[in-house]
Parts: C-alpha cells; sequence; structure tokens
C-alpha cells in the first residue's frame, strides 16, 4: 500500500515551499515577533493569491474542495518556514468548525470570505492556563447574547469573526456548543498585541485573574471580552472523542 502523497500533492508542496522561500525568510519571521505587526501581511496576501485559503472549503463556498491532505502539505510548508500567518486560526480551526458544524446559512455567509482571504478566522476556546474541559467553560450563551472573557485567543488581534466555546446551561457534554461572534459589531474589547479595549464597547466585567491578562503590544495572543454580545447563531453541540475536547477538525 502506497502512503506517499500524490503527484499533485507533491506539486502543491513543492508550490508552497517556493512561495515562502521567496516570501518568508526568517527575517520576516522575526520582523513579526520583534515589532508589532500581529502576522506578515506581505506572506498572507500571497497565500491568499495562491488560493490556498480554500483548499478545504468546498467549491460551492468558494473553496477549491481539496481535502484535509492537501491542508497537510500546507501546513508542513508553514511550518517549516516558521511562517507568521494566521492560516492555522482562520482556515485549519475556524473555517473547519463553520464547515463541520455550521448552518447552511452560516457556511453561505462565513465560508466564501474566509476562502477569499477576506476576513481572518479564529477558534477561542480557552479561559486561561488550565486545560478547557465542558465542566469549566464559564463564558455563556444566553438569549442569543455571549458574555464573558477568553484568553488567550491565537491570532485574535486580527481575526474578524472567531467560533467561540461558550457554555448553553445543559449538563455534561450538552452544555457547551459553538457560537459565532462577528468581532467587530458592538459589545467586544481585545487587548494583546497592538489592541486595547475598544473604547465604543459597552462596559465589560473584568477576568478574576486580571494580573494575568496581556498587556497591550504584547506578543501574547489576545484576550477578548464580550458584554452582552449577540450570536450569530450556535451550531448543534460539539461532539467530542473519549480523550480531546473539542474535536473541531
Amino acid at each position: 500500500m502506497n502512503f506517499d502523497f500524490s503527484d499533485d500533492q507533491k506539486l502543491l508542496k513543492e508550490q508552497v515551499r517556493k512561495f515562502l522561500a521567496d516570501k518568508c525568510p526568517m527575517t520576516v519571521t522575526r520582523r513579526v515577533l520583534e515589532k508589532e505587526e500581529p502576522y506578515a501581511a506581505e506572506v498572507w496576501k500571497g497565500l491568499v493569491e495562491m488560493g490556498l485559503t480554500g483548499t478545504a472549503i468546498p467549491e460551492e463556498f468558494g473553496g477549491l474542495g481539496l481535502g484535509a491532505l492537501e491542508l497537510c502539505v500546507i501546513a508542513e510548508e508553514l511550518g517549516r518556514a516558521a511562517a507568521p500567518v494566521p492560516f492555522s486560526s482562520s482556515i485549519y480551526l475556524a473555517a473547519e468548525a463553520i464547515r463541520l458544524f455550521g448552518t447552511k446559512k452560516q457556511k453561505e455567509t462565513w465560508l466564501p470570505k474566509l476562502a477569499s482571504g477576506e476576513i481572518i478566522g479564529t477558534l477561542a476556546v480557552a479561559e486561561g492556563t488550565h486545560a478547557a474541559h465542558p465542566r469549566n467553560i464559564a463564558v455563556r450563551l444566553s438569549g442569543g447574547k455571549v458574555n464573558g472573557v477568553k484568553q488567550p485567543v491565537v491570532d485574535g488581534a486580527a481575526a474578524s469573526v472567531a467560533i467561540v466555546a461558550v457554555n448553553t446551561g445543559g449538563s455534561g457534554e450538552q452544555a457547551v456548543s459553538l457560537a459565532i461572534v462577528d468581532l467587530k459589531a458592538g459589545g467586544v474589547s481585545r487587548a494583546g498585541r497592538s489592541f486595547r479595549a475598544c473604547s465604543t464597547a459597552p462596559p465589560c466585567s473584568s477576568p478574576s485573574n486580571r494580573s494575568a491578562a496581556p498587556k497591550p503590544h504584547s506578543k501574547w495572543p489576545a484576550t477578548m471580552r464580550w458584554s452582552a454580545m449577540p450570536s450569530a447563531a450556535r451550531s448543534a453541540p460539539t461532539r467530542r472523542s473519549s480523550t480531546s475536547w473539542p474535536t473541531c477538525m
């Protein structure tokens, strides 16, 4: 049995490697790490123009309709180059969560924008340094509104939409669902990287461990706060294997 990549997958791998070798040397990675840029915009633009952000998104939603193996070869090359771009947050996590768990309307609304690179997405699960589990998710979804704090949120400073793990008041695994939140709407504040609390947002409750929150201009992922933030509608409860949670991929 042949477990090697196909010729087309190898060609894709070579194209991504060549692009990153040309456009993303280690000096670019160091620049992003040492300055205030949330990601390397020129590298991200090139990946979008190559169509890579639509790799595993179905054609009906503006993607290429390929699969996990194609994402795998792209991931290998992005990791090899240590590319400072939000590909994992936006494509491996946010887009896949919507593709797997979203309603048809949610897919039609968000997947074309993620595929085209018009927006960047992220997955907001963690609420501090402890491991996330259905029993300790405190951010709540009630009456169509999200309330609470998520930290850290990888690429949260750059994202326009977040897939948020929320407590809906059930029991056990059924207590947690995924909600789609437009981060550009009112009621959201972000801290970390170059983000500060939004001046137009209503007052938000502070986390109990405020001293641990990332400071502005730090290199930590963003902290997000929601105060009665309207949600785009929640998906079906997240499925969970016996060893990990949540299973979004």
